[in-house]
């Protein structure tokens, strides 16, 4: 069995937000000498529930001062990105880890995020799950093409590759049981922890892991 831990950044105010993250880090010195297999990244934006808008750059942060934890986004929040940009901010951050990185993605939930970054709860979901293709696209192919609702492209060759091959384990976030089901459908990993833990984790081609 692995075993992981999610981590948020969250910010009281009674502290500077550096140490905040000099306590984060204590933790993954910690967790680099233990037995954990990964440290995972919450995403968040324009709140104290967590401080960390870029999950990318921590991962680098972390990856510069561990050898063997991985290192895993939880989630990154898909359509607030450029599909194309977050492919390669990711393969940065697998090769800086030499190889350690777990990518997870997600659509968020946060109303002031949507309205921020400019995306509604009718077409946050579609755009989450085409910036996850896009850029599963981008990791298993030299050069590709890809015309779909939000963003179209012709023969694009995006650099560097992932140092994993032929790319960093894939997860989607998932929060109900037809969301797994989907997930599944893409081949993918789900992960979760809104929904009792029976049902938190499937992989394709197989039912609900118990």
């Amino acid at each position: 069995m692995k075993v992981g831990l999610l981590q948020f950044f969250s910010w009281t105010g009674r502290v500077p937000v550096a140490t905040v993250y000099e306590r984060a880090m204590d933790r993954v010195a910690m967790m680099e000498d233990s037995e954990f297999d990964c440290i995972w990244l919450a995403e968040h934006h324009f709140t104290t529930y967590s401080v960390c808008p870029s999950v990318t750059l921590m991962g680098a942060y972390i990856a510069a001062r561990t050898k063997r934890l991985r290192i895993g986004t939880a989630v990154t929040l898909n359509a607030y990105y450029h599909p194309l940009r977050l492919a390669e901010e990711l393969s940065m951050l697998d090769v800086f880890s030499g190889g350690r990185l777990n990518w997870g993605s997600g659509k968020g939930f946060d109303p002031t995020e949507y309205r921020l970054f400019n995306v509604t709860n009718e077409d946050v979901y579609d755009r989450f799950r085409e910036t996850a293709d896009i850029v599963q696209k981008a990791w298993r192919n030299e050069r590709f093409s890809h015309h779909g609702k939000y963003f179209d492209y012709d023969d694009v060759l995006v650099l560097p590759r992932p140092f994993q091959v032929p790319h960093p384990p894939v997860y989607l976030a998932a929060s109900s049981p037809d969301s797994i089901r989907k997930a599944g459908r893409r081949v993918t990993r789900s992960c979760s922890t809104r929904i009792p833990p029976a049902a938190r984790f499937t992989t394709s081609g197989s039912s609900t892991r118990k």
